[in-house]
């Protein structure tokens, strides 16, 4: 026991200086960081949801995956002109033509999966590094930083808060461990550190910041509970063994899925 919480603890400190380095350094390293996260979680969701199908009918997810984020990326640095979101369309086409050549009788289910891979993983960290280029063409670290400390802050608040006085569960037919009281702690923490960030970043105001950290508490916690709906259903535990104590790279970003969408769509209805 005391071995894996020193093997937890090591993989966190070094998970969350490589996070916080590369968000805060530059745009480069910002976007290095969100094609690795992209790659990576592709790699294990692919892994997992076709593990009988041949390296090509999961490799093509990651791809298409891969030449999207790039596209995207390049388009908010203001490398690539805004025509070029157009190249979804071809990106989508390949993925269908290719299926005429699989043979595997089972081409529409490999094409759905390979799909909802894209869908889940890959447009929510392209809407995150959207966030660094929010209000201007140049990069600012704040936005994407500040999600990353409020999505943190919700699952300590969550885990010390549940741990403590959690009685009432909250899904218990997904997730036994989780419960209102833990949701609560993960609220109030994340407010409290919401109002704090808006001292340091100013790209949006106190308000917005407090309005962001309770979107990611409950579409954080929606997105905890898909992928434990997902691993239910494979009849696993972790998605991956890529972050030793921690499980693989899809459990430590299950909750930045859903809740990226939110806060995304917050702030390109409210400023």
């Amino acid at each position: 026991m005391k071995s894996n919480f020193v093997q937890r603890s090591i993989t966190g400190a070094v998970f969350v200086t490589a996070v916080v380095a590369a968000t805060m350094f530059s745009e480069f390293s910002f976007f290095l960081l969100l094609f690795a996260i992209n790659f990576l979680c592709l790699l294990e969701f692919y892994e997992l949801i076709l593990p009988d199908k041949s390296w090509i009918e999961k490799y093509l997810g990651i791809i298409c995956g891969s030449i999207i984020f790039l596209m995207f990326s390049l388009i908010f640095s203001a490398n690539l002109s805004l025509a070029w979101y157009y190249n979804l369309v071809p990106v989508f086409l390949f993925l269908f033509i290719i299926k005429l050549y699989e043979k595997t009788h089972q081409e529409f289910t490999t094409l759905a999966f390979q799909v909802l891979g894209l869908v889940y993983i890959t447009i929510p960290l392209v809407m995150l590094g959207k966030m660094g280029f929010f209000n201007s063409l140049s990069y600012s670290a704040g936005l994407p930083m500040g999600f990353f400390i409020l999505l943190w802050s919700s699952d300590t608040g969550a885990y010390l808060a549940g741990r403590s006085f959690g009685k009432r569960k909250l899904f218990e037919r997904i997730s036994p461990k989780k419960t209102w009281e833990g949701s609560i702690g993960g609220a109030v923490l994340s407010a409290s550190v919401a109002y704090g960030l808006s001292f340091i970043f100013d790209d949006v105001t106190a308000f917005d910041w407090i309005m962001i950290a309770l979107l990611i508490v409950v579409f954080g916690t929606y997105g905890d509970l898909f992928e434990s709906l997902l691993k239910r259903n494979l009849h696993i535990k972790d998605s991956g063994k890529m972050l030793p104590g921690h499980g693989g790279v899809l459990d430590r970003f299950d909750g930045l899925f859903l809740a990226v969408p939110a806060v995304f769509f917050y702030l390109l209805f409210t400023n």
